[in-house]
């Protein structure tokens, strides 16, 4: 994963979450926060989201991040990321935790009356690989090489 590419995991808050189901894929909007590195991100899911339940069962999904529609002519020429990755629940109450809910509303603060419920979880998907698309010819396939311990308090 390049410079572009970090940069780009890092620039946004929302991506499209894929998850399985028995019945085929389920795709659902999300906000996230990237970890340092970009190697992995966060994301902070209710017991209300099918997608939760569904990512616990299976813990394999796709994200994809896209720049926001400008009103262009040829809207595929907007920037777009897809990435794959493995899904895992962080336990509250853990180092580990404690730092990725720091982390994220650090990013999003508006989130901070969902983390008192006690429905939401945190989750961090560790990425595997993905495509980037940064425009018309620019077009990067890429693995992510885990060079740092993901999940680590700092």
């Amino acid at each position: 994963m390049n410079d572009e590419i970090r940069a780009f995991i890092e620039r946004h808050r929302t991506a499209a979450l894929a998850v399985c189901s028995p019945e085929g894929p389920v795709v659902s909007m999300v906000s996230y926060v990237a970890e340092p590195g970009a190697q992995s991100v966060l994301l902070h899911l209710s017991n209300l989201a099918p997608h939760k339940q569904l990512l616990l069962a299976n813990p394999v999904c796709g994200l994809l991040i896209a720049d926001p529609d400008d009103g262009r002519a040829e809207p595929t020429s907007l920037k777009r990321l897809s990435l794959s990755g493995r899904a895992e629940k962080i336990e509250k109450g853990t180092p580990a935790y404690e730092s990725a809910k720091a982390r994220f509303l650090a990013r999003i603060p508006a989130s901070r009356l969902m983390f008192d419920l006690p429905d939401f979880d945190l989750f961090r998907v560790t990425l595997t690989s993905g495509r980037y698309v940064g425009g018309f010819g620019k077009t990067i396939s890429f693995q992510v090489e885990q060079t740092e311990q993901v999940g680590q308090a700092e």
